[in-house]
């Protein structure tokens, strides 16, 4: 039966995967009078054996999902309320309750969910229907031909079940295929991140929760979170080289994945499911134990899973979105946040160009906000997989990473001011410090990680518990602010990161170079854009000449948080003198 086509549409979307079904979604919301059809492609996302067996958002692509796409009461009602993030670290053949804990003892502030992929697949597409977009199920898209002329772009799709072959002619066209990444193929835009990342994962039928992995003996490790509520949390297994994630879904299976760097743990070692059953037995037996006996409703793996692109949006109508455009890597969760980034755009582009106001300049900032993001992302994280066991430095680097996803990504997001180019000039200088200084701190945490002495530890850190984080994030996380009060936000959370960066800078020094801390000047405010470990560079990167006057530190009980008694006393007597 030939399906019921248009000759032109405005927008042909290829790919109806999550980032398909969203885009579809929120372009139908925003510009109803768009004529739009989404080619589903050949995959069969009704079964939950697709690429990705589950989701956890963050609360910024909860706020897409929940907000942007009107989805909250769907989500709540559908789908598990997610407890934040949630580590262990250390070996995994150690008693799990002596493996310190990086989380919270509370469900996050602000929503978000633990999503089931091929559920949440299936039921957009029966909401898009509602709305009347149009869906071309079981269609391949063969070739893409694109115009530079001011025309139509051509798209040929076939039919798998007739062979039959269709011309579809649209000004714009969105490349959702996942990773056959077409456009940027064709187009030779493909740039390689970093091939030394991999991944397995499936599902298991049933609740596989970590807090079976302790005996109920241990009262005071159970009740440090209520109600066995660590199952709700995305868990994240850590060791140097390697994690293991634990993430529940409402569909009542439970997904368990491996991802490694291959230096420490060659892909061939886990990219079969016996073999992750081995591995898992070798490295999380405690893990392993649990699940030995329960067979896999799926198995999924994914090699050298990290790239970039040199572009994903262009003036000359098209552009990528979700797996198609990038991917950074499963660590702390960015994938939808980073796929809703791009719809936003992507809407706000196909907008201003029926409005005439598409501009060279606007695509090109765009560009280059998206994949900052992106490579941000790569650049923050890549390189700490060899210290990823390491309690005391990756912990702080956590902090310190959750306050940068707070004040940046999250005011970004909830915002939505990339789009506005007069706060985006506004709150330019401010960026630039803050990058400036993340890029410092990132150098200090590769440093230290080298050489930290393992002379302290903890047991528990309830990140939300701590007053200045939960006041910087609930700061952060709002929408409809004007120029004037993001920058005084920012200048805010510009203080907060300075003083943030001196304390790390301190704790390092009380664990590797003790000695040094006696010859810090009182009263005792740095320069965090000089901080570093090495003592020879001190004087030249103007350690002793701070960016601003002198205060009492704030942050002084931190230390004392990872272990760093000393570190706290010692800040505390020098606030009294």
């Amino acid at each position: 039966m030939k399906p019921d086509l248009k000759t032109e549409y405005d927008i042909v979307i290829c790919g109806a995967g999550l980032a398909g079904l969203t885009l579809a979604r929120q372009l139908t919301m925003t510009i109803p009078n768009l004529s739009l059809l989404l080619v589903e492609g050949l995959g069969d996302k009704s079964r939950t054996g697709a690429l990705q067996v589950g989701e956890s958002t963050i609360e910024t692509s909860a706020h897409y999902l929940a907000d942007t796409l009107n989805l909250r009461e769907y989500l709540e009602l559908a789908h598990y309320r997610k407890w934040g993030l949630r580590f262990f670290f250390g070996h995994g053949k150690s008693a799990f309750q002596d493996r310190p804990e990086f989380g919270t003892s509370h469900a996050s502030p602000l929503d978000s969910f633990q999503l089931d992929r091929a559920l949440l697949e299936t039921d957009l597409k029966k909401f898009n229907t509602a709305l009347g977009i149009q869906m071309l199920s079981g269609y391949k898209v063969d070739e893409v031909n694109l115009t530079s002329q001011g025309g139509l772009h051509k798209i040929f799709v076939s039919s798998k079940a007739t062979e039959q072959r269709y011309l579809l002619r649209c000004r714009w066209v969105i490349d959702a295929m996942g990773r056959r990444r077409y456009l940027q193929k064709k187009l030779n835009l493909i740039k390689k991140q970093d091939l030394h990342h991999s991944a397995s994962w499936f599902r298991l039928r049933g609740r596989i929760d970590v807090c079976d992995l302790v005996p109920r003996t241990e009262k005071a490790w159970h009740e440090r979170v209520p109600d066995n509520n660590r199952y709700y949390s995305t868990n994240h297994l850590m060791d140097d080289g390697r994690w293991v994630w634990l993430i529940p879904l409402a569909s009542g299976h439970t997904s368990i994945g491996i991802v490694t760097h291959e230096g420490f743990f060659p892909f061939s070692e886990y990219n079969t499911y016996d073999k992750a059953m081995l591995w898992l037995q070798k490295h999380e037996p405690l893990l392993w134990k649990r699940i030995e006996k329960i067979p896999p409703v799926d198995f999924q793996v994914l090699r050298h899973y990290s790239y970039s692109s040199k572009q994903v949006f262009s003036l000359q109508r098209w552009a990528c979105t979700g797996d198609a455009a990038v991917f950074a890597d499963p660590f702390l969760s960015p994938g939808i946040d980073q796929l809703g980034f791009a719809n936003t755009i992507i809407t706000e582009m196909v907008k201003r160009e029926q409005e005439g106001q598409l501009d060279a300049r606007g695509v090109e900032l765009w560009n280059e906000t998206f994949l900052a993001f992106h490579n941000g992302t790569v650049w923050s994280t890549h390189p700490a997989y060899v210290f990823f066991g390491n309690d005391l430095v990756m912990g702080i680097k956590l902090m310190w990473d959750f306050v940068r996803g707070f004040s940046l990504n999250a005011a970004q997001k909830f915002g939505a001011w990339y789009l506005n180019e007069e706060k985006s000039t506004a709150l330019q200088p401010l960026l630039s410090r803050i990058f400036a200084l993340v890029t410092r701190m990132e150098r200090l945490f590769k440093t230290w990680a080298k050489h930290t002495s393992g002379r302290y530890s903890y047991k528990f850190i309830d990140y939300f518990a701590i007053p200045e984080m939960l006041e910087l994030y609930h700061r952060n996380f709002q929408r409809s602010k004007s120029a004037k009060a993001l920058i005084y936000d920012h200048q805010l959370t510009l203080e907060y990161l300075e003083e943030l960066a001196q304390i790390i800078f301190l704790m390092a020094l009380n664990d590797i170079m003790p000695e040094t801390l006696s010859h810090l000047p009182s009263p005792l405010w740095l320069n965090a854009w000089g901080v570093s470990l090495d003592t020879n560079r001190w004087t030249f990167d103007r350690l002793f000449s701070p960016a601003s006057p002198a205060r009492p530190f704030k942050l002084a009980r931190i230390p004392a948080l990872f272990g760093m008694h000393d570190l706290t006393q010692h800040l505390q007597a020098l606030a009294q003198n």
